[in-house]
């Protein structure tokens, strides 16, 4: 038991009095947590720039042009006179989309004949393209609904039955959990938390490595994993509270689950997470060796958890290897309580997860602590004979 505590107290000694382990633990995630929130402070791609070539120049055109000038999504900064000067300002990446209005298009819509109306979409940036096709298919419907009633209103049917006719079939779409679409609200917490969750490996490749790297003894090999667990467990525990009750609402996301199934989830995470850091020295010996397993695991972490992409939509062999993450059923399980606010026993199967995971790397870590220190053994007993 006293060595138990002496593993805590020399832990916690070397992270306040070491100037590299208190920029780590103090300043590092919290600087990386308020950069990240930053970047998806407004939550919305609002206000892209965009250029209109308008070879109409009818009362109908610019009022095409105002629509998409009004919209939240665009503003028209350029007007220009040819498609090439358009394409231009696209390679420039001085505009998002770019609007050709054909000529005779009045006429042509008077005369009840279709006219085209083309987008230029830079789709390098998939986001803004996206956005860019279907804001600007939306504003167009809006338009056309608006022409077909005035047309329908000249040739004598009424404003409701006209509206009948344009829209047989309405469609209501009930939107939950991020009605908004908030870009923030979705991957800003999801970010924050997997920074945390490569902070935890880096956490347990160095407690472990740089007792490996001194040559001290390991024979109370369960002392040693248990006692800089905890250490590093309580700091861990203090980022998750800080982040929770501090971050959430400085950036204005909403949390609506319940904070205490977050918290014991957010526990075994940290756990599991610190013994797969922990593993990664074990099996490596030393510091250096560690953070690169650290980095090879933690690096695609994040794309890997299913989070922003289907696990399913996944080859067989990534979504094997994502299970043995703890940020996948971590993220799978925190996103049913903070954005669809589900209650405690639907996270149970993540933590049942996360607790194989923890028993998994205590395990393999005891092991590699064990046979190493039994190899050591035998090497100072050689020395000697």
């Amino acid at each position: 038991m006293k060595y138990l505590f002496d593993i805590i107290i020399e832990e916690f000694k070397l992270i306040f009095t070491n100037k590299n382990y208190i920029f780590l633990v103090c300043l590092w995630p919290f600087i990386d947590c308020l950069f990240l929130g930053g970047i998806y402070f407004y939550g919305y791609v609002r206000n892209m720039p965009i250029a209109v070539v308008d070879n109409d120049n009818t009362k109908l055109s610019r009022t095409i042009s105002r629509y998409f000038d009004t919209s939240y999504a665009f503003d028209v900064f350029y007007e220009t006179k040819s498609i090439d000067d358009l394409k231009d300002l696209l390679t420039e990446n001085k505009i998002s989309m770019g609007i050709v209005i054909p000529k005779n298009t009045q006429r042509n819509i008077k005369k009840s004949l279709p006219a085209n109306i083309d987008f230029y979409i830079d789709g390098s940036n998939y986001l803004t393209a996206n956005l860019s096709e279907i804001e600007g298919s939306n504003i167009l419907g809006t338009i056309n609904a608006g022409l077909k009633n005035v047309m329908m209103k000249k040739k004598g049917i009424q404003s409701s039955h006209a509206k009948a006719m344009m829209l047989p079939i309405i469609n209501d779409t009930s939107k939950l959990f991020n009605p908004t679409y908030n870009y923030g609200y979705f991957l800003t917490p999801g970010l924050w938390i997997s920074i945390l969750g490569q902070l935890f490996l880096i956490f347990g490749a160095l407690s472990i490595g740089r007792h490996l790297e001194q040559n001290r003894n390991t024979s109370a090999v369960f002392c040693l994993v248990f006692g800089k667990l905890f250490v590093y467990t309580v700091i861990s525990v203090i980022y998750f509270e800080i982040l929770f009750r501090i971050f959430f609402p400085i950036f204005q996301i909403p949390f609506d689950g319940n904070t205490f199934g977050a918290i014991i989830l957010s526990v075994l995470f940290i756990l599991a997470t610190i013994l797969l850091g922990m593993l990664m020295s074990a099996v490596s010996g030393n510091r250096v060796d560690s953070l690169k397993g650290c980095l090879l695991i933690g690096s695609p972490a994040f794309l890997l958890s299913g989070y922003t992409w289907p696990l399913e939509q996944m080859p067989t062999l990534m979504r094997t290897i994502s299970h043995f993450i703890p940020l996948t059923a971590y993220l799978e399980g925190f996103r049913k309580i903070f954005q669809q606010n589900m209650k405690v026993e639907y996270i149970l199967p993540f933590s049942k997860i996360l607790i194989f995971l923890i028993v998994l790397y205590f395990i393999l870590t005891y092991t590699s602590l064990f046979i190493r220190n039994k190899i050591l053994k035998k090497n100072e007993n050689n020395e000697r004979i």
